[in-house]
């Protein structure tokens, strides 16, 4: 079975749920059946942490387990990258409204040694790490072998730091801001043929039809992916066909959070417009283009959607199996832990222990139930509370 993850942005409430998402999936024996993963912001630096802990490999099963996840709940719990930000902000006053994405890119090599190129990652599984470049509002995508969007083009030249693309990946507006790359370094390229379907191996891409194009512009603004699609789907999925064909079962881990009401007030209008209410509606739109081929279309695209805050007698009651909450559900967090873990705050703050240990096990249980409740000749129910991690 090849499988397709695609992990949400939402800072490192999204890194700690995607881990608790990953240990379930990591006791299926289920990194060995990877082919591909797309990543926003949180769910970037997710994998990005994951391949700095093991030399830059995609691990097995069992080293996620007893190598990667305890070195990396030991960053994330230590290392509070939003603080240093804010601190290379007051080392610099003068440079104050500039984009700090490559004080991001800096802390990312020094703090998690990320230190490798593009170029330097493994080829499987594939990794789709996703920004939004603001000159033509296309999702735009690093990888391994390329990098680009449709409308403005594509590049082979993929000789730039993993950092960046990270730091790009989780530009959020305000803080953090776009990573700006200069395009005369690179060939740029579209393809001839655009209504031929990507195929399985990237290597192949280069026999496909190009043609080469000047640059639109001397230098892009490559924002936060989850401005155009904080589920990382476009990769793998599309509303007309579903899933790519050289997907068997695709699973989105959904970590964007909650937004909350809040009082107008005129200063903050604009950006709680634009990160507030229209990413959401954008990721609420995506999630239910997900949910309907899973339910019209089940033959044809199985998978399943893993939301935070969903608790299990919600998920068993939505998929019919009502009869079992109480055989299921004995142990798991409630309504009140899962609304805590949604509605924590999107920052790259380090969590505390307390936090990170509720985030994870929640990501844990809702892949854990949810791959249970509606692919149960797939996945069997495992229980957190019987797991080795508790």
């Amino acid at each position: 079975m090849k499988i397709g993850l695609a992990l949400s942005g939402g800072g490192f409430r999204a890194t700690g749920f995607h881990l608790g998402v990953l240990a379930r999936l990591a006791d299926e024996a289920a990194f060995e059946k990877m082919a591909f993963l797309s990543t926003v912001s949180g769910g970037s630096m997710c994998i990005g942490l994951i391949h700095a802990m093991n030399d830059f490999c995609w691990p097995t099963s069992r080293e996620f387990i007893d190598k990667i996840l305890p070195k990396a709940r030991d960053v994330i719990t230590t290392h509070d990258l939003q603080s240093a930000l804010i601190r290379r902000i007051l080392w610099s006053p003068l440079n104050i409204l500039s984009t700090r994405a490559d004080d991001l890119s800096k802390l990312l090599k020094r703090h998690w040694d990320i230190a490798i190129t593009l170029r330097d990652l493994p080829e499987q599984p594939r990794w789709m790490i996703n920004a939004t470049c603001y000159e033509t509002g296309k999702n735009w995508r690093f990888e391994r072998f390329r990098m680009g969007d449709y409308s403005f083009g594509y590049t082979y030249n993929t000789n730039i730091p993993l950092s960046d693309a990270l730091a790009a990946s989780a530009g959020f507006p305000g803080l953090i801001g776009p990573l700006v790359l200069k395009t005369h370094p690179h060939s740029w390229f579209k393809y001839v043929d655009e209504g031929m379907k990507e195929l399985t191996d990237p290597e192949f891409h280069v026999e496909r039809k190009t043609k080469s194009i000047d640059p639109m512009y001397p230098k892009l603004h490559l924002w936060d992916g989850g401005v155009y699609d904080n589920l990382g789907l476009e990769g793998l999925h599309n509303f007309i066909g579903g899933w790519r064909d050289d997907i068997d079962f695709l699973i989105v881990s959904d970590a964007s959070g909650r937004p909350e009401p809040e009082k107008y007030h005129w200063w903050k209008a604009p950006l709680r417009i634009i990160t507030g209410v229209m990413m959401d509606q954008v990721r609420s739109l995506r999630s239910r283009a997900v949910a309907e081929r899973l339910i019209n279309h089940p033959s044809e695209d199985r998978g399943s959607l893993l939301q935070i805050g969903n608790t299990c007698e919600y998920t068993l009651t939505d998929a019919g199996r009502e009869a079992e909450i109480s055989k299921v559900c004995t142990g798991c967090l409630g309504k009140h832990e899962a609304d805590f873990a949604a509605n924590m705050k999107t920052k790259i703050s380090r969590l505390s222990e307390k936090d990170y240990q509720l985030l994870f096990r929640h990501g844990y249980e809702v892949a854990d139930y949810t791959l249970y409740a509606y692919n149960a000749d797939v996945f069997k129910y495992k229980g957190y509370m019987h797991s080795r991690w508790t």
